[in-house]
Formats: C-alpha cells, structure tokens, sequence
C-alpha cells in the first residue's frame, strides 16, 4: 500500500482529522504568519473551502458569512489563550495532546521552549515534515504519533524528558466514549505521577459558553444564530455514527465532573482565561461593537488546571501485542484479533478487508484476545457491518467482559453482538 492510500485509510477511520485543517485556515486567515506559512505547505486552504460548500447549501452562504466570525473567533482566541499559558509556565516541558495542524510547535521553537506535539498518524505523518520545512530539525521540537487510549504510546516519546509536564488538552474529549474518557484520564494520572506537573483542559468551558459567545456577537442576527446553532449541532451531533459530547464530561452537571476528576485521582484549580486572552483579537475586528460583550463572557470561563492527588491506577490490562489472522473463504471474511484495536491499529483490519478479491457475504470477527476496542475500532467494525446486505451475517464471536462492556456503553451491541 502507498502512502497516499494509507494516508486515506487513516482519515476514513478518523476523520475527526478535517476538523483540524479548518483550525489551521482560521489562525491563518486571522493573521497569524506562522499559521500561514504552515497553511502554504499543506496546501488545506483549497480543501477547506470545498468542505465549507458542501456544508452549507449556495443559497445560505451570505448568512454563513455572518456567521463565520464566531467559529474564528472560536479557534483564536482558544489557540492564543493556550500559548500565553503554556509560555507563562517557563520551567516546564509542554506536551500538546492533540496538537492538529496548529503551528504552537513553530510558535514554541521562536522562544526555546521544549514542545511535544502528541497527534493521530494520519496528522502527524503530514505535519511533522511540514514543521521541519519552516524550523530545520530541532531537537527541542518532537511530534509523535499516538493513541491517548493507549499509555505506552503516550509515554514512549516522553521517556528522556527531565522537566515537569504541562499537558494541554483542546478538542478532544468531544469526540470520546465513556470508557475512552476513562482511559484517557487514567493514562495521563499516569504520566503526571511519573514527570509532574499538570494538565489544563479547554473543551468544556467552550462547549458551555460557545452560545453566549455566539449571541454576544451577532446579537439579533436571529438567521444567523440559528444557522450557528445548526452547524454546531452538525459538527457535535455525529462523528462517522459516534455521537459526540455523549460522555460524563460534558453531559454531567459541575458538581458531578468535579466527582468524577477526584475519583480519577485528579486535583482540580480554575484559571481565569481573560487573564490570557490577547490583547488583539482579530476575527472580533469585524464586529467591534460586540468586543466587549465577548470579553465579559470570557471573564466567566476558565482554564481547569488538573493535578494528581492520592489515588491508584486502574487495573492494567492484558499486554498483548496488536496481531490480525485473515482469511477469505466461500463468501466468509474471518479475522481473529488480537490485543487493543483503537487508533493506531484498526487501519490495518480495514485494510485486510478492503483488499479481498470479492465482495464479503458474511463476516465473522473472533475477539476472544481484543483486549481494548476504542471508538475508531468501532468505527471499522460498524464500516464492516454495514457493507453487508444481510447484516444478520456480521458476527462477533468470544467477546470478552471488558469490550462486551464498551460496546453497551457505547450502544453498539444493540448490532454488533445480535
């Protein structure tokens, strides 16, 4: 398989990557020259606006355009926000998880500042040479390829690291299951006892606040707040069949988040984020009059800054390394698994599958050894299902209680385990 192929085969089973290459355009288009000159290289601002016309019908345009400045607002002053913070904190080693297409390593690499940049393959692969076009090879500026599910994949880079961490976290939990939350927090507890330091989380306070900010800006443009709540339940309604903001974080009330950070062994503390807002934001320039109305909704949102209080890791699971036995017979895709399927891994099920000679007539999946599934593994295994005619052919066979459960929570036994 060539690059592009499999570069395409990453992006099918997370496509949450697209989301990414917006955010780039935003900071470019804001002015942000590092931000351009990583755009250029990409070549995504083409994409992008292809993506836009398929989003909103020709007729709704106009109205888009009113819209517009809220998203970019939106990813300003977030991506702004989040370096003025992590610059202020001189003495440690930042790690971006997940970094997208965002130029904050270029931005870090100005100032000397030791930067990891923690992503999925299918950006990485793409951003790392793009980065080392702009800066040369720096060893203080590391991108890497990771599973946040997956502990080891997170730790491997970090393994000379002497510093405290800081750990940054922005558009991420939206897209997690329940169990994958859980994983995700347990892993990064992990890694805060190891180094020290702390993790600062963004997600929530956007998602709670981003109406107001929205109707601090365009006021009584009703068409066009209506519009910005239907694109908002598009891009958090359904991503490839898996709902998003559908776990604790965001669906419980403060008191219960809170509960739940302590019980995953976390200390929490609220940092204004006016403290570190810019003193220029440029998308609020087309709408100077609404200036105000957006900084006093910023002076109630903060920065929650998590650091490891006493308590204990979850129970480990079996480590056994990634394997998929395929064969193809009468109609049949058979595959035994083997340990964790999440992002990393399950491209290379969907790539035995999609390589058969013919169409599948029934599959059958063994996860007697599945150890983890993560929500792009669901992704294949639904991809899998639905390519059948008779859908009463998928089979998963010797599902073990730890992904039995992931599938109930996630609602994919309701089909999957028939």
């Amino acid at each position: 398989m060539n690059m592009d192929n499999l570069q395409e085969l990453r992006e099918l089973v997370n496509p949450v990557v697209n989301t990414a290459k917006s955010c780039l355009d935003f900071d470019a288009k804001n002015g942000d020259p590092d931000s351009q000159q990583l755009l250029d290289i990409l070549g995504f601002a083409a994409k992008n606006e292809e993506n836009a016309k398929k989003v909103v019908p020709p007729e709704m345009m106009a109205v888009a355009r009113r819209v517009t400045p809220v998203f970019s607002t939106y990813v300003e002053s977030r991506f702004h926000g989040v370096n003025r913070l992590l610059l202020s904190m001189p003495e440690r080693t930042i790690v971006d998880l997940p970094c997208g297409y965002t130029a904050r390593g270029i931005k870090m690499s100005h100032v000397g500042r030791s930067y990891y940049g923690f992503d999925l393959p299918a950006v990485i692969d793409v951003l790392a040479p793009a980065v080392e076009k702009i800066i040369g090879s720096e060893e203080a500026i590391r991108y890497a390829a990771v599973d946040a599910t997956n502990y080891k994949t997170l730790e491997a880079p970090l393994v000379c690291t002497t510093a405290p961490l800081v750990i940054t976290t922005e558009g991420l939990l939206m897209y997690l299951t329940q169990p994958e939350l859980e994983e995700v927090f347990t892993n990064i507890h992990k890694l805060l006892r190891k180094h020290g330091g702390s993790w600062f989380l963004v997600d929530r306070t956007y998602h709670q606040n981003e109406q107001r900010i929205a109707e601090a800006m365009l006021n009584d443009d009703e068409q066009a707040l209506d519009m910005f709540k239907a694109l908002g339940a598009r891009g958090a309604g359904t991503m490839a069949d898996i709902k998003t903001y559908n776990n604790s974080f965001f669906t419980g009330s403060d008191d219960e988040v809170r509960t739940f950070i302590r019980r995953m062994g976390f200390k929490l503390r609220e940092i204004p984020m006016s403290d570190y807002l810019p003193e220029r934001i440029v998308s609020l320039e087309k709408l100077p009059q609404a200036e105000p109305a957006v900084r006093d909704v910023f002076k109630t949102m903060y920065f929650w800054e998590l650091t490891v209080s006493e308590g204990t890791d979850k129970k480990e699971k079996a480590n056994l390394p990634f394997e998929v036995e395929a064969s193809f017979e009468d109609g049949t895709f058979s595959a035994a698994v083997q340990g964790r399927m999440d992002t990393l891994t399950a491209p290379e099920l969907l790539q035995k599958f999609q390589e058969l000679p013919d169409k599948a007539a029934a599959i059958e999946i063994d996860a007697a050894n599945m150890t983890y599934v993560s929500s792009a593994g669901l992704r294949v295994l639904l991809m899998m299902y639905k390519s059948l005619e008779d859908k009463s052919r998928f089979k998963l066979l010797n599902v073990n209680d730890e992904v039995k459960e992931i599938l109930e929570v996630t609602g994919f036994d309701q089909f999957l385990l028939t």
